[in-house]
């Protein structure tokens, strides 16, 4: 039989016979990811704990940590990053009134204080952010859009809504629906009530 092969098959076929066998239940299927293998070590490792959280909030860690990767990449063509990003779009969103105030913007961005004023900063040395008087309290600052600011937010805001919406399209509809009433319930559990 060898003397029909090519050598190359002969050398393939000796060396699938040499090689250990893996064992069907350890071996990766083609859909596992890094947190299928973090849950297969634990297991291993301490099997007296039940890593079954890693299943989800693995995910959603290591989810995040991609995302913010990519979200940088799509953004740098626009001059900004992830977080810049995140500042204008809050203001963006909240519309055209006078600005929003400090408090308000590192507690939608999820920053400390002065994570938040550093951003600010950063953002009004680059002139898309203004820093006014607030018109419901003379001694508070709201911060605004510049017409630059926002102009960088739309157009950045344009591509990030298209790259989003591509990886979101993974899941059908009903999935999406289904994952984001679940992500909710996880979120109202650790995140502060909303003033």
């Amino acid at each position: 039989m060898h003397g029909e092969l090519p050598m190359r098959a002969r050398k393939q076929l000796k060396n699938n016979k040499n090689r250990p066998r893996e064992n069907p239940a350890t071996a990766a299927k083609a859909t596992d990811d890094a947190v299928d293998a973090f849950m297969a070590g634990w297991a291993r490792e301490r099997p007296d704990l039940n890593f079954r959280h890693l299943a989800t909030l693995g995910r959603i860690i290591r989810l995040a940590a991609h995302l913010h990767e990519r979200m940088d990449k799509w953004l740098e063509p626009y001059g900004i990053s992830w977080e810049m990003f995140d500042l204008l779009a809050s203001l963006r969103r909240s519309g055209p009134k006078a600005g929003m105030r400090p408090t308000d913007l590192y507690q939608v961005c999820i920053l400390s204080s002065g994570a938040t004023t550093n951003r600010i900063n950063r953002a009004e040395k680059r002139n898309y952010v203004v820093r006014r008087s607030d018109p419901d309290d003379g001694r508070a600052i709201r911060i605004a859009l510049t017409g630059s600011g926002r102009a960088v937010s739309d157009r950045a805001l344009m591509a990030h809504h298209a790259h989003m919406q591509q990886i979101s399209d993974v899941l059908t509809p009903k999935e999406q629906e289904q994952l984001a009433g679940l992500l909710r319930k996880l979120m109202v559990a650790v995140e502060p009530p909303r003033a």
